[in-house]
Order: C-alpha cells, then structure tokens, then sequence
C-alpha cells in the first residue's frame, strides 16, 4: 500500500480523538467517548502518558506532604478537581467531541480558562509537584521560585494588569481568527500548542486577582474588580460576534452533528451563546465575590477603633 505525505500526517498528527460519522442524541453516547479508547496516533500517546505521568507525581507530592504537615482538606479537594477537570476536558468525551462541534470546543475552553485556571491559582499545587519528583530534582525544580530569581522578576512584570490584560485579550482574539483557529483543528501539534496558550494566559489573567506565592498581588479589591469588568467587555464582543455571524467561521463543515442540532451555523451560535452567558456568568461570580470581600473591608473600617 502506498502512504502518502498526507496519510502519514493523518497518522502522526491529526485525529488524536479519533473520529466517528455516527450521530449521537444521548448522554451515554456523549460520556462514553473517551480519547485512550481511542487513541490512532503518536500524539495522542504522547497527550496520555503526559497527563498520567502529571497526575502520578501530585498523588506521591501529596501523600509525602500530608506526612509531613497539615494540609488543608479544602485545598486538596481543590487541586484535585482542577486535575480531574484537566483530565476530563483533555482527554475525556469535551476534547473526543470538540474537534466536530464548535459548543463542545467553546465548552472545552472555557473551563480550562475560567475554571481550571483560577482552582489552581487559588490552591497552590507547586508545593505537591515539587514534593512529587525525585529528591534530587527538588532544589532544581524550587530554586527559580525562590529568591530574587529571574523567574520570579518575570512573573511579577508579566501580571501586572498592563501586561495580563493585552496577553489575555490578544491570546482569546487570535485563536479565534477562522484561519488559526481552523490549523488548531486540523494539526495536533497546533492543537496542544492551543491549549498550552490558553492555559498561560489564564494563569498570567487570573494571578493579579488572585496572586498566590511566591508573588502577590498588589491590586486592591476595587481595582480587581476593575480588572475583571475590563476583561468581560472584549470577550462579551467577541461571543457576540460569533453569536449573530450569519455562516460559518470555522471550518466544522465536514463533521457530523450531534444532539439535533440542525446545521454547523447554529452549533456555532450555540458556541457563542456558551461564551457570551456561561462565560460572564463565571466571571460575574467572581464578581459577587469581590464585591462582599469590599463591604466586609468597609465595614471594617467603619467600626471605631479601640482607644487604649
């Protein structure tokens, strides 16, 4: 049998989900779709062993930690639902169907940019990941967060909200351009390089609100606030974009369709929906949030002070 270049780029790169002509109309049909039962290629190999080999050193980083001290339930539940998330979304039934339906995509983005990102921001896995290698890798791996490393001198230039906000902004913009966002979809190398960009950006966006070690945050809740109202307007315009575009942007054309969903337009308006309500919604939870932290503040220093 003849291979040719494009066969073999078929094998090496694309497909890492595997495909399926058949359509799906139930939630079994949707939950049973996982990619290492179906794994075609080399990358998708390579995407596996990753996550299993991620997962296998914050399980070791933790059991020796829990040991040593007193870790708090709460952050551990956290951690490892961000990772369950990551798992899920990577290599679950999001990331099988994401390739054929652009709401299934949007879904995928979302909760690592949204969700995932901000979980473990707020839960500090480092420690667990640095606690989780060989002991002669710990000192290598910790030293560049120690310090005044140049690590730590780039985190904290790169968070400032003058920089977050643009890398944000610019990162969610340009892979929604049709002719990047359609190389994502058909190259696997693209693809990965997709979600490692959207991941950094996440983090540098939500690390001024949240600011873990080694570098805080040096906001004030009003300007947190700010920040996030800042962010919801481009990303509310883009959804809005995709929402009302009247054809298809994305090149979803020569996919099946799922769950009734009538044409690769109303896929794509659904996309757009996902982004434009779930998406500000989560970010209008944060929102809640700060702005309870900002009365409890108030009131706090509205109540006379102690005279000694």
């Amino acid at each position: 049998m003849h291979i040719t270049s494009s066969t073999y780029k078929n094998i090496i790169f694309f497909n890492h989900s595997g495909s399926t002509d058949q359509t799906m109309e139930s939630f079994w049909d949707f939950i049973n779709k996982w990619n290492f039962l179906n794994i075609t290629n080399i990358s998708g190999i390579i995407s596996l062993i990753l996550l299993i080999l991620i997962i296998g050193i914050y399980l070791v980083g933790l059991l020796r930690l829990i040991k040593k001290s007193n870790l708090r339930k709460t952050r551990i539940i956290s951690i490892t639902t961000a990772l369950f998330l990551v798992f899920f979304v990577l290599e679950g039934p999001i990331d099988y169907f994401a390739e054929q339906m652009f709401f299934i995509h949007m879904i995928q983005h979302l909760t690592i940019m949204v969700i995932i990102a901000p979980i473990l921001l707020f839960s500090n896995p480092m420690p667990m990941f640095i606690w989780g290698t060989p002991k002669f890798l710990r000192k290598i791996i910790s030293k560049p967060f120690s310090g005044n490393s140049f690590l730590k001198k780039t985190i904290t230039k790169i968070t400032k909200p003058k920089y977050s906000l643009p890398i944000y902004i610019t990162v969610l913009y340009f892979w929604h351009i049709p002719f990047f966002y359609n190389a994502a979809l058909e190259n696997n190398g693209i693809h990965y390089f997709n979600h490692l960009l959207f991941f950094f950006a996440s983090i540098i966006y939500w690390w001024p609100i949240i600011g873990p070690a080694p570098v805080k945050s040096s906001l004030s809740i009003v300007q947190k606030i700010v920040y996030i109202l800042i962010a919801i307007t481009p990303s509310a315009a883009l959804a809005a974009f995709i929402t009302f575009s009247p054809t298809a942007l994305y090149d979803y054309t020569s996919t099946p369709l799922h769950w009734n969903i009538a044409s690769h337009v109303e896929d794509q308006r659904w996309g757009g929906i996902i982004m434009w309500l779930p998406g500000n919604f989560l970010f209008f939870g944060f929102l809640i949030g700060l702005f309870f932290l900002w009365a409890k503040e108030e009131e706090k220093d509205a109540l006379p002070r102690s005279i000694n």
